[in-house]
């Protein structure tokens, strides 16, 4: 005697398409808060920067997590 189990996977192409196109989304978003944070702070001059405590060799990390951050 066999026994016969019949299963099956959930395999959501719309649902993988829509998670996929909204991860593009928040990963550009990240990626233009962190440009237009560094455009801003490249910008500023050597004493604007002093002025808020940031070292013109610390945009670039600042710049990033500004990114995460938004």
């Amino acid at each position: 005697m066999s026994y016969t189990t019949a299963t099956t996977s959930s395999f959501d192409v719309a649902a993988r398409m829509h998670s996929l196109i909204e991860g593009f989304r928040a990963n550009r978003a990240q990626k233009r808060a962190e440009r237009q944070t560094y455009n801003e702070l490249a910008a500023m001059s050597d004493r604007d920067l002093a002025d808020i405590g940031v070292a013109r060799g610390e945009i670039r990390h600042i710049a990033a997590q500004a990114g995460v951050l938004r």
